[in-house]
Protein backbone atom coordinates (compact mmCIF):
# COMPACT_ATOMS: atom_id res chain seq x y z
CA UNK A 1 0.00 0.00 0.00
CA UNK A 2 1.42 3.39 -0.68
CA UNK A 3 1.67 6.51 0.83
CA UNK A 4 -1.05 8.54 -1.32
CA UNK A 5 -3.54 5.47 -0.64
CA UNK A 6 -2.95 5.44 2.95
CA UNK A 7 -3.42 9.15 3.01
CA UNK A 8 -6.84 8.92 1.03
CA UNK A 9 -7.62 5.91 3.93
CA UNK A 10 -6.55 8.49 6.92
CA UNK A 11 -9.11 11.13 5.32
CA UNK A 12 -11.90 8.53 4.76
CA UNK A 13 -11.11 7.91 8.93
CA UNK A 14 -11.20 10.98 9.94
CA UNK A 15 -14.60 12.18 8.00
CA UNK A 16 -16.43 8.96 9.25
CA UNK A 17 -15.08 9.99 12.79
CA UNK A 18 -16.04 13.72 12.03
CA UNK A 19 -20.10 12.80 11.21
CA UNK A 20 -20.15 10.49 13.64
CA UNK A 21 -19.36 12.92 16.02
CA UNK A 22 -21.38 15.46 14.79
CA UNK A 23 -24.35 12.97 14.46
CA UNK A 24 -23.49 12.44 18.19
CA UNK A 25 -23.60 15.77 19.05
CA UNK A 26 -27.11 16.61 17.51
CA UNK A 27 -28.77 13.80 19.33
CA UNK A 28 -26.80 15.10 22.43
CA UNK A 29 -28.24 18.52 22.04
CA UNK A 30 -32.15 17.20 21.49
CA UNK A 31 -31.74 15.04 24.67
CA UNK A 32 -30.51 18.53 26.35
CA UNK A 33 -33.02 20.68 24.56
CA UNK A 34 -36.01 17.64 26.01
CA UNK A 35 -33.81 17.95 29.46
CA UNK A 36 -34.81 21.56 29.94
CA UNK A 37 -38.31 21.40 28.59
CA UNK A 38 -38.96 19.00 31.39
CA UNK A 39 -36.80 21.02 34.09
CA UNK A 40 -38.73 23.84 33.10
CA UNK A 41 -42.33 22.59 33.27
CA UNK A 42 -41.64 20.99 36.76
CA UNK A 43 -40.23 24.68 38.11
CA UNK A 44 -43.54 25.83 36.49
CA UNK A 45 -45.43 23.33 38.90
CA UNK A 46 -43.17 24.19 41.57
CA UNK A 47 -44.20 27.43 41.01
CA UNK A 48 -47.87 27.01 40.78
CA UNK A 49 -47.67 25.18 44.21
CA UNK A 50 -45.79 27.29 45.90
CA UNK A 51 -48.61 29.84 45.13
CA UNK A 52 -50.93 28.13 46.31
CA UNK A 53 -48.82 27.29 49.57
CA UNK A 54 -48.21 31.31 50.07
CA UNK A 55 -52.06 32.16 49.32
CA UNK A 56 -53.01 29.35 51.91
CA UNK A 57 -50.91 30.64 54.53
CA UNK A 58 -51.82 34.26 54.10
CA UNK A 59 -55.11 33.01 54.81
CA UNK A 60 -54.09 31.46 57.84
CA UNK A 61 -52.54 33.72 59.51
CA UNK A 62 -55.16 36.45 58.68
CA UNK A 63 -57.63 34.03 60.29
CA UNK A 64 -55.16 33.44 63.21
CA UNK A 65 -55.02 37.24 63.65
CA UNK A 66 -59.15 37.63 63.88
CA UNK A 67 -59.21 35.03 65.93
CA UNK A 68 -56.44 36.95 68.18
CA UNK A 69 -58.20 40.24 68.20
CA UNK A 70 -61.28 38.20 69.17
CA UNK A 71 -59.34 36.67 72.14
CA UNK A 72 -57.62 39.89 73.33
CA UNK A 73 -61.26 41.42 73.33
CA UNK A 74 -62.62 38.76 75.75
CA UNK A 75 -59.15 39.07 78.12
CA UNK A 76 -59.89 42.84 78.10
CA UNK A 77 -63.49 42.20 79.03
CA UNK A 78 -62.62 39.41 81.86
CA UNK A 79 -59.97 42.01 83.55
CA UNK A 80 -62.34 44.67 83.20
CA UNK A 81 -64.91 42.39 85.20
CA UNK A 82 -62.42 41.57 87.84
CA UNK A 83 -61.32 44.99 87.78
CA UNK A 84 -65.21 46.02 88.97
CA UNK A 85 -65.59 43.23 91.47
CA UNK A 86 -61.90 43.07 92.97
Amino acid sequence: MGWPVAIIVIIVILGVVALLSTIVAGNASVANEEAKGKNGEQYRVLAADYETLAKETRDAATAMQADLAKMREKVDSIEQMMREVG
